[in-house]
């Protein structure tokens, strides 16, 4: 089934609806990336939820046209929502998806039936540090050296060399989001079109202020819908300040999938599988 492309919020934005029932939308994450999440979308039951995917302004088949800011995303998203004449709908993501699910649900909170948050980053600045340390340790001494050596000289390197340095680090850097190496042919593509490295970098630098400042922070912990927060245990990303995150607000429950890095559904999708769907049948029933 493909997918159509509609004009939303002064951008072409590329979108799939499949299923009936209670709508979720699943958000991908980057900034900069694709709609990667098909297999997140099967492992739902389409005969009870109707399952909304887009990719957002900049990303692959959408419309490579600004402004890339996290409230224009926000904003892309309600829009995407009334262009579909859905009243409430779940709101899903995946790693800056799940951030983005987040400021969403804050910001548009009477429209959010539920939130879930896959392998994000929580709101406490203290996981950036913990962050790099991670994924270093993650890293095989091989790939150490290189992803070190390589960052040393990036600064010195132009056009061309540069992009292929970029492209390399990036490489050995998304080896770390597995726990099983056998699933790396698997992982979202992070090369040519499926990339859009200005808006990674315009968003991605606005993100720490955002969603780490003392108003987001005072805001976010009003949210009293339901909220599963779901987390790979070997993921570089440290789980503990998602945890606190779902822990300060009301009516949330913390999941850790075992042997599962960054993208739960390669490494344990019967674990992510079983989490997601009781958690959407609980929601279900209360509607």
């Amino acid at each position: 089934m493909q997918g159509i492309i509609s004009k939303i919020n002064g951008a072409s934005l590329w979108h799939i609806v499949q299923g009936q029932g209670i709508p979720i939308v699943l958000i991908h994450g980057g900034p900069g990336s694709y709609d990667y999440l098909e297999p997140v979308a099967e492992l739902l039951d389409k005969s009870c939820f109707q399952i909304i995917r887009y990719e957002q302004r900049g990303s692959w088949r959408s419309e490579k046209t600004g402004p890339y800011d996290v409230e224009t995303f926000i904003e892309d998203l309600e829009q995407l929502r009334i262009h579909l004449g859905v009243k409430n709908w779940i709101v899903c993501g995946h790693s800056w998806g799940a951030s983005l699910a987040l400021a969403y649900s804050t910001k548009y909170n009477s429209n959010v039936t539920a939130l879930i948050y896959i392998s994000g980053t929580g709101i406490n600045p203290a996981w950036h540090a913990d962050y790099r340390v991670n994924r270093l340790n993650r890293m095989s001494l091989a790939d150490k050296e290189e992803y070190i050596y390589l960052r040393s000289i990036i600064e010195t390197l132009r056009d061309e060399e540069r992009d292929h340095t970029k492209d390399r680090i990036r490489e050995i850097s998304l080896r770390t989001d597995l726990n099983d190496q056998v699933n790396y042919d698997k992982l979202p593509r992070s090369d040519g079109p499926f990339v859009n490295n200005e808006v990674n970098q315009k968003v991605g630098a606005e993100c720490n202020e955002y969603f780490e400042n003392e108003k987001f922070k005072t805001t976010v912990i009003l949210n009293s819908f339901p909220s599963l927060f779901v987390h790979g245990e070997t993921d570089p990303r440290p789980y503990k300040y998602v945890r606190e995150l779902a822990f300060n607000l009301q009516n949330s429950e913390f999941i850790l999938i075992p042997n599962a890095g960054h993208y739960p559904w390669l490494d344990n999708p019967n674990a992510i599988g079983k989490s997601l769907n009781e958690f959407l049948t609980r929601i279900n029933l209360y509607l």
